[in-house]
């Protein structure tokens, strides 16, 4: 079987931007010239995409004005759409991406368990940064990771399971599916070397975890295609 080249090209360009991933803008245009490539050969993962961000904005709307499911915060990371950072709404949007594309062969019920654990991982390593860069701020609350309340990772997890509950049932083989966990792992680990002091702990425990599913997945992975062939 040969390698599909397009999906080929999308996993190159998606790996350079995460690699450049400090400069945000050249980050989403990467990812957003990844995604189009990709979507030449898997509709689904534009799909994803789309309903991520835009239930990811109905969430952020809701907590913004009600604590609900995130906790209570505010942000300060113009520009808005009703009060909602462009940038977040995009960040649902590539982050399911980035976590969809460890999955997109999956069969449903993996996808649904592994989709909302992807997606926390994700934000333990996002939210930390965010936060000491001033981007948002959180109320206090009785349990915090590194000043970020615990039910925003549960509120991540709700909403990443109302995500994955849309995603489709079909299965699909291909050669080059295991190699999406390097994007992923290494979104992860990018923040860790780049970490302040007072962030490697909560980084570094972020990129162990997402090294320790990336491996995970690898393995089931396997697994199931060696059944499929």
């Amino acid at each position: 079987m040969d390698i599909d080249k397009v999906q080929l090209a999308s996993l190159v360009i998606l790996i350079v931007g995460i690699i450049l991933n400090g400069s945000v803008i050249t980050f989403f245009l990467l990812s957003i010239v990844s995604l189009i490539l990709i979507s030449i050969r898997r509709k689904d993962v534009i799909t994803v995409v789309l309903v991520s961000m835009i239930v990811g904005f109905l969430f952020e709307e809701l907590g913004i004005h009600t604590g609900i499911p995130f906790g209570r915060y505010a942000y300060n990371f113009p520009p808005y759409i009703l009060g909602v950072p462009i940038f977040v709404i995009l960040g649902w949007g590539v982050f399911s991406f980035i976590s969809y594309l460890v999955i997109m062969d999956f069969p449903k019920k993996y996808k649904v368990i592994f989709f909302p654990l992807l997606m926390v991982i994700i934000d333990l390593s996002v939210d930390p940064v965010m936060v000491t860069a001033g981007f948002w701020t959180w109320a206090p609350s009785a349990v915090e990771w590194f000043g970020i309340p615990v039910t925003n990772f549960l509120g991540w997890y709700l909403v990443s399971l109302i995500i994955s509950l849309t995603f489709s049932n079909r299965t699909y083989y291909s050669r080059l599916s295991p190699l999406f966990i390097i994007p992923y792992f290494l979104f992860s680990l990018t923040f860790v070397l780049s970490a302040k002091p007072e962030l490697f702990i909560p980084l570094l425990v972020a990129s162990s975890l997402a090294g320790s599913i990336s491996l995970i997945l690898y393995l089931l992975e396997n697994r199931i295609n060696s059944k499929l062939v």
